[in-house]
């Protein structure tokens, strides 16, 4: 790596303002804007396949002895904060890694989305009767989610996507994405959500696919 693109991974946000989206022009500015909607839109498609009847079912003898641990409810629902504001400082410091980070991330929902709709999957999830508030958080989860859309594991590939792309950001920032990541993806399997089989994909689908965006579009 160059003296160059290594400053470029350690500088701070704050003097980056120059490459973010308020120095963009023409066609690249409308590209990302174009990608807000994008994003938003995309997302609305998975609560039309979020249903049955299932194809395949990729529980393991590892899986079934994995323990519930409630706290975990807590990095499952930061996903959506995590996203929104690493795409927010992606967008207004370095553009080209949001709009890398953005077109990723359309590209892995339509992939898993057409494993949804040609290959669905299920998890059987278990009956959560604790009383305390992780359960009770892990209950709405559930409330809020049909047993559906397993695999590969949109928990697991966007947030590993947002931590691909904080690494290419700023390596200081991205340890601690990856760190929380992490957290977000071991989740996905102690509150029930998804199989270890889900991860694996979910992990396979997010590197392939940032690494080939990444080249394509020249995030820097």
């Amino acid at each position: 790596m160059s003296q160059a693109a290594a400053a470029n991974r350690s500088t701070p946000p704050g003097t980056q303002l120059d490459r973010g989206i308020l120095a963009e022009r023409g066609w690249a500015l409308i590209l990302s804007l174009l990608l807000i909607p994008a994003i938003l839109g995309t997302n609305l498609i998975y609560g039309s396949l979020n249903h049955g009847p299932n194809r395949i079912f990729l529980e393991t003898p590892v899986d079934r002895a994995l323990p519930v641990v409630p706290i975990f409810a807590i990095p499952y629902v930061s996903l959506i904060p995590y996203i929104g504001v690493s795409l927010l400082v992606f967008l207004f410091f370095r553009v080209r890694v949001y709009r890398s980070a953005a077109i990723t991330m359309i590209v892995v929902w339509f992939i898993s989305y057409a494993c949804y709709f040609f290959l669905q999957s299920y998890i059987a999830r278990p009956q959560i009767t604790g009383v305390d508030p992780f359960s009770a958080m892990i209950r709405t989860i559930y409330a809020s989610d049909q047993p559906y859309n397993d695999f590969p594991s949109l928990h697991t590939s966007l947030s590993t996507i947002i931590a691909i792309h904080w690494w290419r950001f700023d390596r200081r920032i991205g340890v601690a994405a990856a760190i929380w990541t992490a957290l977000i993806v071991a989740s996905t399997v102690l509150v029930k959500q998804h199989y270890l089989a889900d991860v694996a994909g979910g992990l396979v689908l997010a590197t392939v696919t940032s690494w080939l965006v990444m080249r394509a579009t020249r995030a820097a």
